[in-house]
């Protein structure tokens, strides 16, 4: 059987493009970098978060819940509304930002 470790192993297309060198950044001379702008906070996405992790962790700890709020149905249609609406208006945002 051949030994083929004298030939020095070199990195073929597929290893540079899988795992290239990192490039190393200039900064512009003179120029001072403005500082990044902090997103404004969407309340109604905090606030529907927090309302479905509680619910997710009221639902998961095994607490004893009334079922007459969600046996009728009452639960699974403001949580479907409420993910339909915010859905919507996640797209109507995306479509203006266009």
């Amino acid at each position: 059987m051949a030994d083929y470790s004298e030939f020095p192993t070199t990195p073929t297309r597929w290893h540079e493009n899988f795992m290239p060198e990192p490039e190393p950044t200039v900064e512009p001379t003179g120029a001072t970098a403005a500082p990044a702008r902090r997103r404004a906070t969407d309340p109604v996405s905090l606030v529907a978060g927090l309302l479905f992790i509680a619910l997710a962790v009221l639902l998961m700890s095994g607490v004893d819940v009334s079922l007459d709020w969600f046996g009728h149905g009452i639960a699974w249609i403001l949580l479907i509304g409420a993910g339909v609406g915010l859905l919507v208006n996640e797209l109507r945002r995306a479509r203006r930002r266009r």
